[in-house]
């Protein structure tokens, strides 16, 4: 899920395809689906193929699905569904109960009995916009902790590290690598430099040179290095950074001391 697609997940209904051979009972669904404002149906298949070809054209959130339809049964076509997007809700609707145990196994949300009956239905509204909303406060939390400038999390190989930020020394471009130097140890990642420092507060952090990027909180002291650099000491640590002259300069008139 991009940026752009998280916010405005909360101002869009949740979409919907009914997937159902019997044209009365697609009516039925659709009519009581239609009476929620938060609810938009998207899309009607007579068939499993129709489904597939509609879910992957229009990305519903939910399908209500018949398990026996013509062509492709409803089960076989949701199994392929669920292969490409394991987040589908999928409520099931059917009038046999010989097909729960399967409906289980492929993880459906619900399974609803033939004849349909309104409150039934309901019930399973409230549960699917119960599960939407719950799902959205946690990634609200996800997303304020991604965007806050007191974690930084990057991504390790398969892992996703979450890193304090008051913890770095400072981040050093290593070959094609970018190593993260804190109090806990190293961290390395693909990300780049630049990326790296567009999320960190640039209250605290300062682009030292073209290959580091340093914590002004964990200086311990900056002395000569050379003719075109100083060197970076810090607190509690081994390891230095460097500054190139130019930016000395503009560290210390942004700290207001003379040069």
């Amino acid at each position: 899920m991009t940026k752009e697609e998280f916010l405005s997940m909360s101002q869009k209904p949740i979409s919907v395809i009914i997937a159902e051979d019997e044209e009365g009972n697609r009516m039925f669904l659709r009519n009581i689906l239609e009476q929620h404002s938060n609810i938009e149906v998207i899309g009607e298949a007579a068939n499993g193929k129709e489904l597939i070809n509609l879910a992957y054209k229009l990305r519903p959130q939910v399908v209500f699905v018949d398990i026996e339809m013509p062509e492709l049964d409803g089960m076989s076509a949701v199994k392929e569904l669920v292969e490409r997007n394991e987040e589908l809700v999928v409520v099931f609707v059917t009038a046999h109960s010989d097909f729960a145990v399967e409906a289980f196994e492929v993880s459906s949300f619900d399974y609803i009995l033939k004849p349909f009956k309104a409150d039934r239905v309901e019930m399973t509204l409230e549960k699917i916009k119960r599960y939407f909303s719950e799902r959205e406060l946690d990634l609200k939390k996800l997303y304020n902790i991604f965007k806050s400038t007191d974690k930084l999390y990057i991504k390790c190989g398969h892992e996703l590290h979450f890193i304090d930020a008051n913890s770095i020394y400072y981040i050093e471009k290593d070959r094609k690598k970018t190593v993260i130097h804190t109090t806990s140890g190293k961290y390395e990642t693909n990300e780049s430099i630049s990326d790296l420092e567009g999320r960190l507060s640039t209250v605290n952090f300062f682009r030292s040179h073209k290959c580091y990027l340093i914590n002004l909180r964990m200086i311990q002291k900056i002395l000569p290095w050379g003719d075109n650099s100083y060197l970076v000491k810090f607190f509690s640590s081994n390891n230095d950074a460097l500054i190139s002259r130019a930016k000395v300069k503009m560290l210390y008139d942004l700290l207001e001391i003379g040069s």
